[in-house]
């Protein structure tokens, strides 16, 4: 999927979710920051056939952003070293995109259950299965709209590889690598 065109889904006229993907130059949060707006802006612009101007995104209290004026659609970002990623749909979505580095075993006790561990142990890539897992967490806590700041292990993943297998029965998961980049999107 991942090219830095979109990937979606549609039924007839309805959309159930589109997703972009970028490369960024930019170091530093502020300019990935801005990559990401920009680029979810000039694709929603283009699917809602309006001008850029008129998208406007908010956050809510929570910090999750939406776009004003518009309840029927769903948003989600992310950026990390080098890459950004949007999506939305017409559902609930999270995305979510990390540069894989090295596993954080300091990270995984708090964020991880025994189980997913167990996973990573299991795994040919230790720093590719972990930020699988980290990704398929965030995107999971995006789309419900409460981010890390609730209990990560409320969602726990069985698999790592499509079609991922979690103990959600609301969402559906997919993940993937894009430019040394683990991405996961939840829907």
């Amino acid at each position: 999927m991942p090219s830095g065109k979109p990937g979606g889904i549609f039924k007839g006229d309805a959309f159930l979710k589109k997703v972009f993907f970028a490369a960024v130059a930019g170091d530093s949060y502020r300019e990935q920051s801005e990559a990401a707006h920009s680029l979810l802006i000039k694709e929603l612009a283009t699917f809602l056939c309006c001008n850029e101007s008129g998208i406007v995104i908010k956050k809510d209290r929570k910090g999750k952003p939406f776009v004003a004026g518009r309840d029927d659609i769903f948003i989600s970002i992310s950026h990390t070293k080098g890459a950004v990623m949007v999506g939305f749909s017409d559902s609930p979505i999270g995305v979510d995109i990390e540069q894989i580095k090295t596993r954080r075993k300091s990270v995984e006790n708090r964020v991880f259950t025994s189980g997913e561990s167990t996973l990573i142990d299991a795994s040919t890539d230790e720093n590719k299965a972990f930020f699988t897992l980290w990704t398929l967490k965030e995107s999971y806590l995006k789309a419900v709209g409460t981010g890390f700041a609730d209990n990560a292990k409320e969602i726990e993943f069985f698999s790592l590889s499509n079609p991922v297998k979690s103990n959600s029965e609301q969402f559906s998961f997919e993940t993937g690598v894009w430019q040394n980049c683990a991405f996961s999107i939840c829907n």
